[in-house]
């Protein structure tokens, strides 16, 4: 059997989605959701504290924020993979659609007005196999479904955005997540 272990960019993804919290104020009968940047960031960096538009919701900024940054260290890691092997197994057209859902992300913040994190990224360090890389691919795209599983009822009011974190979820599950598990 298998241990299977969360890359570290997912353990992040997964902390800020868990950072995103909903209070509700009993004397105005509203809710906010606020978002709490990652340990020891701050910035316009990764898990930095993210700023929109008037308009844009916390939780769309914040679900906004953490989808870029878990995507950005996933195309780091595939690098770094990449870099290390050579242009094995599916990691350069995983790296590829990565750098797809990049864009997408970006353009999405940048109409609902959010401050998307802008990197560097880093990501993990190759493993020193085939089969290793892919199977810390395996674990990092059942950790990316998850977080999508997570963002996609915070954004439930934002149609283009629920849009296109359904789509990228759909890549990340039907495609790559497939991919990696065939070549560990």
């Amino acid at each position: 059997m298998r241990r299977r272990l969360l890359p570290m960019f997912a353990l992040a993804a997964v902390t800020l989605v868990g950072a995103c919290s909903s209070t509700s104020s009993p004397t105005s009968g509203t809710t906010s959701t606020t978002s709490a940047a990652a340990p020891g960031t701050s910035g316009t960096g990764p898990g930095s504290s993210p700023t929109a538009a008037p308009g844009t919701s916390a939780a769309v900024t914040a679900a906004l924020t953490t989808a870029l940054t878990a995507e950005g260290q996933a195309k780091a890691t595939y690098d770094n993979v990449i870099a290390k092997l050579g242009q094995v197994g599916p990691f350069p057209n995983v790296a590829a659609a990565e750098a797809r859902h990049i864009t997408t992300l970006q353009q999405l913040a940048q109409a609902h007005g959010v401050t998307a994190p802008s990197g560097p990224f880093t990501g993990q360090a190759a493993p020193a196999t085939l089969t290793e890389a892919c199977q810390m691919g395996e674990h990092a795209e059942d950790a990316m479904v998850s977080m999508y599983d997570q963002l996609l009822p915070q954004v439930s009011g934002a149609g283009d955005v629920a849009q296109a974190f359904t789509n990228i979820r759909a890549a990340e599950h039907d495609s790559h997540l497939p991919a990696f598990e065939h070549c560990a």
